[in-house]
């Protein structure tokens, strides 16, 4: 059954501000960081699939960025979309971007051609993880999302200020969650700060966790200069406001006390590779460190 949540217009249209503004100041940081710009080779859209382990796909989108937001020509970055393999069909986190969901569906059919797609679950509501949603919606299969980021997906991002990159086809999703369900063999987590609806999801079975863009990338796994990953992901949370940053310090720290816990062995995350064993106590380690030096600048960076 699905939900219409009324907007918080005010603090949701200067949070994508404040999130659009973060892109334009790509340039000169990538400039002065990467003298090899003029021979890197712009990188077109497309799709590479991983197999992770416990019977999981990863799908890499790469997503050009266009002109209009000053980083340098051919200049891109990558997204995840993730494919459970159950007995009874599959199941995706995440659903990348509306202009690839055809590329998509077609490297999912490649992979499991037998199988039909039981439901879409959503991290949060940017157009990387959540803009094909409505083509999945208008198939008839649910699509679940946060009731918190419901807005952001009705709207589909089409705020004041926030470039056409970074904005989609709204849509409604046709199931809310709230956090502490269990669906599909994983646990909702609320993991609040990067969207107020931020989820992570986690395969109790196998201890593997679904973080969305609540953790953040390494700045060397960009290898290509042209890569804009990182620098996407550290601008943003320089622009976000210091309720919102507290929000992911604390949504860090909660996923770091699990993973210390033992219920957590691997970690899945929004963007680039995937972190195993004892690499995923040390990149949520990363993560918290990056998310305080945007609080408080003053910390080493990580």
């Amino acid at each position: 059954m699905s939900t219409k949540i009324s907007p918080k217009s005010g603090s949701m249209n200067a949070r994508a501000i404040k999130i659009s503004t973060a892109i334009f100041l790509i340039t000169a940081i990538v400039l002065a960081t990467a003298p090899s710009l003029a021979q890197a080779k712009p990188k077109k859209s497309e799709i590479k699939s991983y197999q992770e382990r416990g019977g999981i796909t990863r799908f890499e989108e790469y997503l050009p960025l266009s002109p209009e937001l000053g980083a340098p020509p051919g200049s891109f970055y990558k997204v995840n979309v993730y494919v459970i393999n159950l007995k009874e069909g599959i199941v995706l986190v995440d659903c990348g971007s509306e202009s690839l969901y055809s590329e998509l569906r077609q490297e999912i059919g490649k992979r499991f051609p037998h199988s039909s797609i039981l439901a879409v679950l959503l991290t949060h509501g940017h157009a990387d993880h959540a803009g094909a949603g409505h083509y999945f919606v208008e198939e008839g299969m649910p699509v679940y999302a946060s009731v918190a980021d419901s807005y952001l997906i009705q709207m589909g991002m089409n705020f004041p200020g926030v470039p056409s990159d970074f904005a989609y086809t709204g849509y409604t999703p046709t199931e809310l969650l709230y956090g502490g369900e269990t669906i599909f063999g994983l646990q909702v987590i609320p993991t609040p700060g990067h969207t107020y609806g931020s989820l992570s999801f986690l395969h109790v079975k196998t201890r593997t966790l679904f973080t969305g863009d609540t953790t953040i990338c390494y700045p060397e796994d960009d290898r290509d200069p042209l890569d804009m990953t990182f620098e996407l992901e550290s601008m943003t949370l320089q622009m976000e406001d210091e309720a919102s940053l507290h929000l992911q310090l604390n949504s860090l720290n909660s996923l770091l006390e699990l993973a210390n816990g033992g219920s957590v062995k691997e970690i899945l995350p929004g963007h680039n590779r995937t972190y195993h064993g004892k690499d995923v106590l040390s990149y949520l380690e990363h993560s918290i460190v990056v998310v305080t030096q945007a609080l408080s600048p003053e910390v080493p960076p990580a």
